[in-house]
């Protein structure tokens, strides 16, 4: 392999040990950086030249991401500002919040006396980076990552159990919660809110005509959380138009609110089934 591949394939920065233990050499490795292919950005680590400052961090800690910095790098929904750097080591390790490494604010967790895994992983796997999220991020932005995390089957429901850092009670929550049809935070947010105030909701519901929309509420409103880069083309247009031709045409309205509301503005997502229920005289209760 060569050198800038390995530094690839762990992550975008690696420590010289886990390059030897690969086969690279040490010629080879300075070749790189001479070249500029490689960049070394601290003694006995070398990085792509666009290696991000957290994968950087994490190799010259000699530690790895967790919670919401691995979020972020794995792809999962971060709803939370990171807060600085989130970083695990294992639980017998020295490092202290002091260190003097820690050139940003950096929230250090323990890796379980059990779990040795992952010296040349960048990130903890997911079940641990969300175990680790009980300690920053309230109940709904862990349930966002574990409902992605299911979706892209990185864990199974029964695995929430097997966390030793989350408390017993909000793992049941967790449990009793999760949902591994959601396809996006927004929905797992907006079908959150809905469930706490009595709806019935069905996630990735089929309609015959329509297809899948995001949540058929109480069987009778559509409510689809249009993503952050949500922009919505003529051909776009067009098809949701049919669609909510057919839904008119079944009775079913349909409601299309945007993510950063959901996010934003708790209670919207209540607020607007409700008014669209009363439109339609199908009021109930608050």
């Amino acid at each position: 392999m060569d050198p800038v591949g390995a530094v690839s394939a762990l992550g975008g920065c690696a420590r010289r040990a886990q390059l030897l233990r690969l086969g690279l050499t040490d010629p080879q490795l300075l070749d790189a950086v001479h070249s500029g292919s490689l960049a070394r950005p601290h003694r006995g680590c070398y990085a792509l030249p666009d290696a991000s400052f957290a994968s950087v961090r994490a190799r010259v800690m000699s530690a790895q991401l967790t919670c919401v910095s691995a979020a972020v790098v794995l792809d999962l929904p971060a709803l939370v500002p990171s807060g600085g750097l989130h970083v695990a080591v294992p639980w017998d390790r020295g490092i202290v919040q002091g260190d003097r490494r820690l050139k940003v604010p950096t929230t250090v967790h323990r890796l379980p006396r059990a779990l040795r895994h992952g010296d040349d992983a960048l990130c903890v796997d997911a079940l641990t980076l969300i175990d680790h999220m009980s300690a920053c991020t309230g109940l709904a932005a862990q349930l966002a990552v574990v409902d992605a995390a299911l979706n892209r089957s990185l864990i199974r429901l029964q695995d929430v159990w097997t966390m030793t850092g989350t408390a017993p009670r909000r793992r049941a929550w967790l449990v009793a919660h999760a949902d591994p049809l959601s396809q996006s935070p927004g929905e797992t947010l907006a079908r959150l809110e809905l469930r706490q105030a009595g709806f019935a909701v069905v996630s990735q519901a089929r309609i015959a005509g329509v297809g899948h929309v995001d949540l058929l509420v109480d069987d009778l409103v559509v409510v689809e959380v249009d993503g952050e880069n949500y922009h919505s083309s003529p051909e776009a247009q067009a098809e949701d138009a049919r669609r909510d031709a057919v839904l008119a045409a079944a009775g079913i309205p349909r409601i299309r609110i945007p993510f950063t509301a959901v996010r934003d503005e708790p209670g919207r997502v209540t607020t607007e089934v409700r008014a669209k229920l009363a439109a339609y005289g199908r009021s109930r209760s608050a």
